[in-house]
């Protein structure tokens, strides 16, 4: 039977505690062996931490775990916002892009039920390698009138301000395509840049790109309005690995987060 209660939380501490003496990683077969565990227990427990996001799966024979750093809850909606400047960073971006996609955008969408999420704000987390971490996700739940059952989507959004507007961004979100069902790029390209040559050629290698593989293309003038956002793009809707999508979930999105996301199902 698996473990309830403390009892639980008890055999959580001693797993990740013996990872951690490991270097924090360790495979499956040499940690049940160490613990004196049986299959079940061990199963049980392990997969407890990777749904709640302390451990990811890994590869060697007999499979692996590795410690996951805890996350950075994002900052709340009502912290205020950062007006569009000339110049502006990508980490200025962050909060009033994340208050459109909560406001209009997901009005715009028909999405039922959402979250969004500042997941750029998550520290040092391992997150499974190079771009593997969107700046936002955008969680939702879809219910149409004609089609039955309900419709999960995970949108990843990859910002860039006008000095950081290169087709790499166009990589970066396609890397998001594995666990996503579908991947922005986001580009602030202020009034007065617009007509700059440089950028114009920039913008048209993007939209060629992102066309070529599926990742939906955001132009903004001002981050804070949406009506100054023009959809270059929409982005093709994949169907990731359950696998994958759940990983990403519990490395990615907030335990408030990962706690709505299960009310919308039950």
């Amino acid at each position: 039977m698996p473990p309830e209660g403390e009892d639980t939380q008890r055999l959580e501490a001693q797993l990740i505690e013996k990872i951690r003496e490991k270097g924090g990683h360790a495979g499956n077969v040499a940690l049940r062996r160490e613990l004196g565990w049986d299959d079940d227990q061990y199963w049980t427990i392990r997969d407890r931490l990777v749904d709640a996001g302390q451990l990811q799966l890994g590869r060697g024979k007999g499979g692996s775990v590795s410690l996951v750093q805890p996350a950075v809850v994002a900052m709340p909606e009502q912290a205020p916002v950062v007006p569009a400047r000339p110049g502006i960073s990508e980490a200025d971006l962050y909060q009033p892009v994340a208050n459109v996609l909560r406001k209009e955008r997901v009005r715009d969408s028909r999405f039922r039920n959402h979250i969004v999420e500042i997941t750029a704000r998550a520290g040092r987390r391992d997150t499974g390698g190079i771009w593997t971490r969107p700046d936002i996700v955008v969680a939702a739940l879809r219910v149409f009138p004609h089609a039955p059952g309900k419709y999960f989507d995970l949108i990843t959004f990859e910002l860039k301000p006008l000095s950081g507007i290169n087709v790499t961004a166009v990589f970066e979100a396609l890397a998001h395509q594995r666990a996503a069902t579908q991947a922005y790029v986001w580009l602030h390209v202020p009034d007065e840049a617009a007509q700059d040559e440089a950028v114009s050629s920039a913008l048209e290698r993007i939209e060629d790109e992102a066309r070529r593989h599926g990742v939906g293309l955001i132009v903004a003038e001002h981050p804070a309005s949406y009506e100054s956002w023009e959809i270059k793009l929409r982005a093709t809707r994949y169907e990731p690995d359950p696998e994958f999508l759940n990983e990403f979930i519990a490395q990615q999105i907030s335990p408030l987060g990962r706690e709505e996301l299960a009310q919308w199902f039950r």
